[in-house]
């Protein structure tokens, strides 16, 4: 069965991802397209034929501001690209049609057979928005559907009229005028280009593969005295008076209608009740991950506990009793140990996207970003870096300015990821005490200023960045409010389930890798084997007194004994030290080494992580864990480096080593001072 490529285009926050979805539902799969780090979503879909729907980035137009941009201008205009479609669904927020029919009349003029769809229909008529369907389509000789997408209205006829547009239509709505004509006709006929617009479009737009790579194009340029920038202003506003002209008679308005979203708007986006609402909204937030995920968690830690015992005591006696008992096991319970907190977390930050109040956010902290040498774009891969750096870094992308992307870029790690959470909850759950201050949990209030300090420490550091690096120009923040929506919890608890899988699967390959290296590690050292002895350990009630304390003498406990006068200064013993170095591959793998380490040789293995942290102590007496050395790890893993993924995520985007290397050494050195001075202050 021949596959029939579909592309589906539209400007940002009209719908596009949501029809996505609702078409392809789990038939799709997330990649990069070649050569760039743009996100390449692409679905299937079968109505009496097979389609591949590719869902392009959002822009306003052909013409590329921005690398995502870039991408759709290639794949529309490129016929060998292996994206190019064969159809195009443009969607349009039908409440903001003369800006949205900018670009479906220049995908149109390509040639492509267009699906036009109307999203949003209901907050058109609620604005007081008629507009006459059927006398549209004869003016724009295109099939158009009225949707509302999220609700599933019109996605059957979508289908249906998806399998009749066949052929381009003739209706061409912009045509240059006679001082352009014949420098296009020579380009046309130089290039071998028959689409008219096509030809057009390679002309006026710097950003071309055309542009690139051939010296004559610009030299053809020169000849003719062409500006490119200039004629695309040109075609904006010829091709504005035609839509204008179109739809005087369509399209019908009654004014001095005031929305729900601007009435809410007086409130939330105001300089002062904005900032409370916004920061309470937060404050319930963290207070809830402590707060309703104890349950839960009580039930993940006694329900492990049980089957780790079980498995001790009816397995085989031997190294993978021991692997599994006390390396393996507890290093992924101490993972899944902490899904309530991220669960809670990313399904607040999901309402609040999926409600449209994110969108106020960036803008109401855009006049705080600006002190900081930030472009205002740079507030959502901040916000997404609260989720996980890797696609926060490569969201940056959308920021035009080169200098404030990098910026962005550079200081994005510093923000809070989930992996961080694991950290955070369980240095937290040590040395916090379990007491209320004002009514509030004081472990929730110690959790939200651990965030506030990933806030800080990226704009202090971005602050450097912008004093040390050149700006090349000024930079502006131009967004749309999209409309605040009630929230569909079927689309919530979707996402939820693809961050929380994807969560747990990259996380639980690297725990397992870890986990049996550290079990290797720990079980062997440079004269004797130990696995035996430490089943000893564990079982006979008399330890052999030789070998009571194994680790130490293993190959794990010489790295650990190694590094440890570097880390000394910071309060950490050598277990610790173990912990820091394995958690250069993810930072929650952090959580999982401590298990593993503090299960081998435990003549208790059914005792929580923490009743075994809270009661190491040092070789004076005195507990490891106290407040001095619990907060010193949580500023370290608060300012420090210790993802290999995100540094190779910047690598890709600076297209050079010298940024993440950068990077690296000036987070970690930061992490160090900060642990330091916050250790001599509270030991």
């Amino acid at each position: 069965m021949n596959v029939i490529k579909v592309a589906l285009i539209g400007n940002p926050n009209v719908g596009k991802t949501t029809l996505f979805n609702k078409l392809t539902g789990l038939h799709q799969k997330i990649g990069n397209y070649p050569g760039v780090t743009v996100d390449k979503k692409v679905g299937f879909f079968n109505h009496e034929a097979q389609y591949q729907l590719t869902d392009l980035p959002g822009t306003y137009s052909l013409y590329p501001s921005s690398q995502d941009e870039e991408v759709v201008f290639n794949i529309l205009t490129d016929s060998q690209h292996p994206d190019h479609p064969d159809k195009v669904i443009v969607i349009l927020d039908a409440s903001q049609l003369r800006r949205g029919l900018l670009l479906f009349h220049q995908v149109q003029d390509l040639g492509f057979p267009v699906l036009l769809v109307l999203n949003m229909m209901d907050e058109a008529k609620k604005k007081g928005i008629h507009i006459e369907l059927d006398r549209l389509m004869l003016k724009l000789s295109v099939e158009v559907v009225a949707a509302n997408v999220r609700k599933g209205i019109g996605l059957s006829q979508i289908k249906e009229k998806l399998i009749h547009i066949n052929t381009s239509l003739a209706r061409r709505s912009f045509n240059p005028d006679h001082s352009y004509g014949k420098a296009l006709d020579d380009f046309r006929v130089l290039y071998g280009i028959k689409n008219h617009y096509l030809a057009w479009a390679h002309l006026v737009n710097k950003q071309s593969p055309l542009m690139q790579n051939d010296a004559q194009l610009r030299g053809f340029l020169r000849k003719h005295f062409l500006i490119p920038k200039r004629l695309q202003t040109k075609e904006i506003l010829m091709r504005y008076a035609c839509i204008e002209k179109d739809l005087s008679d369509i399209l019908h308005e009654q004014g001095g209608y005031s929305s729900r979203s601007e009435r809410i708007d007086r409130w939330v986006t105001h300089p002062f009740w904005g900032y409370l609402i916004f920061f309470s909204i937060l404050f319930f937030i963290f207070q809830g991950v402590y707060t309703w995920a104890e349950i839960p968690k009580s039930f993940i830690e006694d329900s492990f506990s049980i089957f780790q015992e079980w498995m001790h005591h009816h397995f085989p006696e031997g190294p993978i009793n021991i692997f599994l008992s006390q390396g393996l096991i507890p290093g992924l319970s101490a993972i899944v140990l902490f899904i309530p907190q991220i669960v809670i977390l990313f399904f607040f930050l999901l309402l609040m996207e999926e409600s449209g109040y994110i969108g106020r956010v960036v803008f109401l902290m855009d006049r705080w970003m600006r002190p900081f040498g930030l472009n205002g774009k740079s507030v959502m891969p901040l916000i997404s870096g609260v989720a996980c750096a890797i696609p926060a870094v490569m969201s940056a992308r959308n920021i035009e300015n080169p200098r404030d992307r990098l910026i962005t870029i550079l200081v994005t790690p510093l923000m809070t990821c989930s992996a961080r959470l694991p950290v955070y909850t369980l240095m937290i759950a040590l040395v916090i005490p379990d007491k209320y201050w004002m009514g509030f949990q004081l472990k929730g209030l110690v959790l939200m200023i651990m965030y506030f300090l990933g806030v800080l420490a990226a704009l202090c550091t971005a602050m450097v960045f912008n004093k040390l690096l050149r700006r090349p120009y000024k930079s502006y923040l131009i967004m749309e409010m999209p409309s605040y929506k009630w929230p569909i919890f079927k689309h919530i608890l979707l996402s939820l389930w693809i961050r929380l899988h994807s969560f747990l699967w990259h996380s639980g390959k690297i725990i397992m890798a870890v986990s049996i290296i550290l079990w290797v590690l720990s079980s062997f050292g440079p004269d004797e084997v130990f696995f035996y002895h430490r089943q000893e350990t564990v079982t006979d009630s008399h330890p052999i007194k030789d070998f009571s304390d194994p680790l130490e003498r293993s190959y794990l406990g010489i790295i650990g004994k190694g590094i440890e006068p570097v880390l000394k200064p910071l309060g950490y013993d050598w277990k610790i030290g173990i912990g820091l170095l394995s958690s250069l591959a993810a930072r929650e793998v952090f959580v999982s080494t401590m298990a593993s380490v503090y299960s081998i040789g435990s003549t208790s293995s059914n005792s929580h992580l923490e009743e075994k942290m809270k009661t190491a102590t040092r070789a004076n007496g005195q507990p490891v864990y106290d407040l001095a050395t619990g907060g010193s790890l949580m500023i370290f893993y608060a300012f420090a480096m210790q993802c290999m993924s995100t540094l190779t995520v910047v690598r890709r985007e600076t297209k050079s080593w010298k940024w993440p290397i950068v990077q690296f050494f000036f987070m970690t050195g930061m992490a160090y001072l900060g642990a330091f001075a916050f250790y001599k202050i509270f030991s």
